[in-house]
């Protein structure tokens, strides 16, 4: 198991800079939008996104969408569609391969409107899977347990602190999360846990969460730099002798 840090605010350099130096095992670092609906993608600088994927190899995107009830401001398929996109774009400009798209859905809003924020998890994943990326929806373990079945979204997010908000301490079992079932999201890395929230760290003048993953989750990654070109044209070689290891061919360059 690895653990990461994730911040409330888009990261500069200098966050990754020092994050990096405070916590060696640092994994992950997450982005957010500003709102629900255009224009997405709002809440991330392309330079912040340079730095982690350069500097930590992980980046989780994080749709944040305003608090309320989904059913107020329905977003149809398009809409969904649109938000993934921008994003991939987004991730693509800061030179990352756009792997995964999260969701993140505050414990209060589905508390006050559980129908709504899951047709809107549903509605997220389907864009996801129609883009080709992992979904990851974040949210408290009763929501996450709600989303369950065939429609459930590729890698879940639970917020679970048992630990409260203080510092981090013991790293828990990623396979027992209090409130989701032992038997659902078992796949290679399908499992995300926040244990640990608004805590200071060493090194670090933010606020920043705690979470344990594995090295299988889909997280945006670097691209590969392109293959060098192969030389073209003719082999000039220096003067001097060349054979092979039976000595059967002799050549000699003056």
């Amino acid at each position: 198991m690895l653990t990461q840090i994730d911040c409330w605010e888009s990261p500069t350099s200098t966050d990754v800079a020092d994050a990096m130096a405070a916590i060696p095992t640092l994994y992950a670092w997450q982005g957010y939008t500003p709102g629900w609906g255009a224009p997405y993608g709002g809440g991330w600088s392309v330079s912040g996104v340079q730095a982690v994927l350069q500097g930590l190899g992980r980046y989780l995107p994080l749709l944040v969408p305003a608090s309320g009830d989904p059913a107020s401001t329905p977003q149809d398929a398009q809409g969904w569609d649109v938000a993934v996109a921008i994003t991939r774009n987004h991730i693509q400009a800061a030179g990352g391969l756009f792997l995964s798209c999260g969701l993140d859905v505050e414990a209060g809003w589905s508390a006050a409107y559980p129908a709504g924020w899951r047709a809107a998890a549903f509605a997220f994943a389907l864009a996801c899977l129609r883009a080709d990326v992992a979904s990851v929806v974040y949210g408290s373990p009763a929501f996450i347990s709600s989303l369950a079945g065939a429609a459930a979204p590729s890698v879940i997010y639970p917020g679970e602190w048992p630990n409260g908000a203080n510092a981090p301490g013991t790293v828990p079992d990623l396979a027992q999360i209090p409130g989701i079932p032992d038997s659902a999201w078992t796949g290679p890395g399908q499992r995300i846990w926040q244990y640990q929230g608004g805590h200071s760290v060493a090194g670090l003048s933010l606020q920043v969460d705690a979470s344990v993953t594995t090295a299988e989750v889909p997280y945006c990654r670097p691209a590969l730099a392109p293959p060098s070109p192969t030389p073209s044209g003719p082999v000039v070689l220096a003067p001097g002798t060349y054979t092979d290891s039976g000595n059967t061919f002799v050549l000699t360059i003056h």
